[in-house]
């Protein structure tokens, strides 16, 4: 009898480790290539969202996981005023909107959610009190 290779488990990263980081360009067609060149960085398209956006994730150390992802940013996205192009460090938190309420407490202002990423988990965007945004995220277990 073959046994199959166990599979290989991925464990969560610890609460207030950086876990993610997401560029948000505003020219995918410019900017993916230019990544691919500098870093070596393989993208591919994401499963976890919808026909909504090109969303590409990547692996920074060419592991089997993704560690980040590139989008090109629309003006529909954030009610027609285009931000400028920019990279967005996630945090893992055990509760997102726990996390949301004393981040708001302490001086930050929530910016975006918290909001559900389907088989992803559940996160927001705040700014902390001198106006840097960071995110925060709470990971389902797979």
């Amino acid at each position: 009898m073959v046994e199959k290779p166990a599979e290989v488990a991925r464990s969560l990263p610890a609460s207030g480790s950086f876990c993610w980081t997401e560029i948000a360009c505003t020219d995918l067609a410019q900017c993916k290539p230019f990544y691919e060149n500098v870093f070596g960085w393989k993208f591919k398209a994401s499963e976890n969202v919808g026909d909504e956006m090109e969303y590409y994730e990547f692996s920074s150390s060419g592991e089997i996981y993704p560690d980040g992802a590139l989008y090109e940013m629309k003006p529909e996205m954030f009610g027609g005023h285009l931000p400028p192009a920019n990279i967005e460090l996630y945090v893992t938190v055990d509760d997102v909107d726990a996390a949301v309420g004393k981040a708001q407490g302490l001086g930050a202002t929530l910016h975006f959610g918290p909001y559900d990423i389907p088989n992803v988990g559940r996160f927001a965007v705040i700014t902390d009190p001198t106006g840097a945004n960071i995110s925060m995220i709470t990971l389902k277990a797979h």
